[in-house]
């Protein structure tokens, strides 16, 4: 398996749902339930907020640069819960999967992280399309945002989901 140069939901929502079950097999102290995935996907937002940390804090006057990669893989995180948690849910309400069309809704980084709070009451469009709009605010491309999915998505099916991890 390859990673993805697109952004398509149906492929990413699968392979999730493989590496879930995977933990799922895996003997742990408690079992994956949709809170756990929601508080898990809120503890990786913020670390991502605080990797966009110089994008957005007003009362310093200076903060360390975006890293591109590490936030790109924080954001991958994000995305892994996310998910996770929307594959838990009894419905999703996901119309046009043209992900870069929902991306242009938030022009900045504060809007778009402000959105991704929002994994309740918000259709999936809108939390994807705040993801990519993150990943074209730090310069990424999709693909390359992909490509950092898949490479967490295969540490995690060959790594994490064994021993004491």
């Amino acid at each position: 398996m390859e990673a993805l140069k697109k952004f398509d939901i149906d492929e990413l929502l699968k392979r999730q749902a493989v590496l879930d079950k995977k933990f799922d097999e895996k003997k742990t102290l408690r079992g994956r339930s949709q809170i756990r995935t929601y508080i898990a996907y809120f503890t990786e937002l913020g670390e991502l907020a605080q990797e966009l940390k110089s994008e957005w804090n007003y009362w310093k006057n200076h903060t360390k640069p975006v890293d591109r990669r590490k936030t790109l893989e924080e954001l991958s995180d994000c995305l892994h819960f996310y998910l996770s948690y929307i594959d838990q849910k009894p419905y999703r309400i996901i119309g046009c999967t043209d992900m870069y069309l929902w991306s242009r809704f938030f022009t900045d980084i504060e809007s778009a992280l402000s959105q991704l709070t929002k994994i309740r009451e918000e259709a999936e469009n809108l939390i994807f399309g705040a993801m990519l709009s993150i990943v074209r605010c730090v310069g990424a491309t999709e693909e390359e945002f992909l490509k950092i999915h898949h490479e967490k998505w295969l540490k995690n099916m060959n790594e994490r989901t064994k021993g004491e991890y």
